[in-house]
């Protein structure tokens, strides 16, 4: 486990590489290794070397077995050789031959992609080859690495993305004044790229409607029952509640659970976008309203269509805004800038903000008119401090998540840690409870979550487990100290694996449902742990 937190901490190729191939080495005992990546030009070349110098692996008298490395990175198939000079699937070479005794040699995959090899060999006389339960234990770590490996080349090309987009914008805003509305222009583009990226990366994996929301508590049931009562009635409804409380996925799941579900939903953080701006996002404009406008634009209201509108944080709208805002309530009808006749709009308007209006608009910062408007119906998303009862099963629904989308066995959280949980305060709500699960369970030991791993802001860094328990209690129960070695860790899995097929009756796919993974990724386990038959 110490290897796997090393390569998710390396930021850099060569060196999380540089970690892989010396704790494979360790692992198998063996004499030297090294790893080839493919590039993106599809051809591999040599990134990191362990024991050997990059002279001697690209010299002739070592081509043999680079050949083989070139042939499982092209098939994608381990190779492993107990004794290299006795086996027929390699010609006999005497540089071959003096070079190594054994050969092991590891895809390294991520999304059904090969990444790269790594490869490691044992030349000295009598100390045996590597074996099939070797390779076994080896393939999981090199599943690891590729998983390492993709996460760093899709961050890299998100700070990539990002760096380009900050650059354009540095670049528009030195030109001169008459450029200046495609400058704010082309910021709102990246406001609501960055928005939509985080919108979507905490959305993953869920599904709408307010069935899918995690929320057993008495007060979140009663609004559900509310807003199922008002979903398909065109009448705008008021959210409130904190940061983090999840306003916007209910807002959403109003929509999904409304008549308007086939239509777009569209949001916009009006605290995000500059009052200029924000105007022309909302009601459009028209070619040649202003410089930069070259084309018309519909708006979000025209954008929405008959479907739904959350102008999400509307207590910090300015208030010049609030009276034209009114008027499309009213009206039914939206002005672009730079238009001569009003348009008609059918979006229904959902509002949300974490603002307490009723005192805005007593101290003269939110028109009173509108907020009757808006209010029409009202509800309120208690805080996490207020409905505790939901913090168990909202975090259970985390970890089950992370689990999924790492591809590891489901794990759970001890009761003393679900306990801890319930005794927090949880400023940040239902968002900071899920940063707090998933930093846990990132550096979790084992299939249960305990208390001391927890990390909370007004709690140390966990102190090391205690000593693992000799081997695993029947039926694939974890060990009373936390699971330390591989061996016990594969030992669980396949436990798990082995009752999944059972309950099934053998269907792969029902098991894989059971296990909460993917048939692909279960196909992988059980050729792994030599799984077969259902006998």
């Amino acid at each position: 486990m110490a290897a796997h937190r090393r390569l998710l901490a390396e930021e850099e190729p060569e060196r999380l590489l540089e970690v892989a191939l010396e704790a494979l080495i360790g692992f198998l005992d063996a004499d030297r290794g090294f790893a080839l990546l493919r590039e993106a030009d599809g051809r591999p070349r040599l990134r990191a070397v362990h024991n050997v110098d990059l002279e001697t692996v690209r010299a002739p008298h070592f081509r043999p077995l680079r050949r083989i490395a070139d042939e499982t990175l092209r098939q994608g198939e381990p190779f492993l050789s107990a004794s290299l000079d006795a086996d027929t699937r390699v010609s006999p070479e005497s540089s071959l031959v003096d070079a190594a005794r054994t050969v092991m040699v590891l895809p390294v995959r991520a999304r059904d992609h090969v990444l790269g090899v790594l490869y490691a060999d044992r030349y000295h006389e009598g100390d045996g080859g590597f074996v099939v339960a070797d390779l076994r234990v080896a393939q999981g770590f090199a599943e690891t690495v590729g998983l390492a490996l993709s996460r760093l080349r899709d961050s890299r090309e998100l700070g990539t993305r990002v760096t380009e987009l900050r650059r354009t914008q540095a670049t528009l805003e030195r030109m001169t004044t008459s450029l200046h509305e495609e400058v704010a222009a082309k910021s709102v583009e990246i406001a609501r790229f960055e928005r939509d990226l985080d919108s979507k990366l905490r959305a993953l994996g869920l599904k709408h409607g307010f069935g899918n929301i995690v929320g057993k508590s008495p007060r979140m049931q009663a609004m559900f029952e509310v807003l199922r009562q008002v979903a398909d009635y065109a009448v705008p409804v008021l959210i409130l509640g904190e940061s983090g409380t999840g306003k916007e996925l209910i807002a959403r799941a109003l929509h999904y659970e409304s008549n308007r579900a086939a239509e777009p939903f569209v949001a916009i953080n009006c605290a995000a976008i500059p009052e200029h701006l924000l105007e022309s996002e909302l009601f459009g404009f028209k070619r040649g309203a202003f410089t930069g406008a070259h084309r018309d634009k519909p708006g979000l209201f025209r954008a929405a269509g008959a479907g739904t509108l959350l102008l999400d944080e509307i207590g910090d709208m300015p208030l010049p805004l609030q009276a034209k805002l009114l008027r499309v309530l009213q009206e039914r009808e939206v002005q672009p800038i730079g238009g001569t006749a009003p348009e008609p709009v059918e979006a229904r308007v959902v509002a949300a903000t974490k603002r307490r209006l009723r005192e805005e608009v007593a101290r003269g910062g939110f028109r009173e008119d509108l907020y009757y408007r808006l209010n029409m119906v009202e509800v309120e998303v208690p805080p996490l401090r207020e409905r505790l009862e939901d913090v168990p099963v909202l975090a259970e629904h985390f970890l089950e998540r992370l689990d999924q989308e790492l591809g590891l066995p489901r794990r759970t959280l001890s009761r003393e840690a679900l306990r801890r949980l319930m005794h927090f305060d949880w400023p940040g709500n239902v968002r900071q409870l899920e940063n707090a699960v998933q930093s846990s369970a990132i550096l979790s030991r084992g299939a249960v979550v305990e208390e001391s791993e927890l990390r909370l802001p007004d709690m140390p860094p966990a102190a090391p487990p205690p000593p693992p328990s000799p081997a695993l209690a029947p039926g694939g129960a974890q060990p009373a100290g936390g699971i330390q070695t591989r061996d016990e860790w594969d030992a669980l899995e396949k436990n798990r694996i082995l009752d999944a097929m059972v309950q099934s009756g053998w269907n792969k796919s029902r098991a894989a449902t059971i296990l909460g993974v993917s048939r692909r990724n279960l196909y992988r386990k059980l050729a792994r742990h030599g799984i077969e038959g259902g006998d």
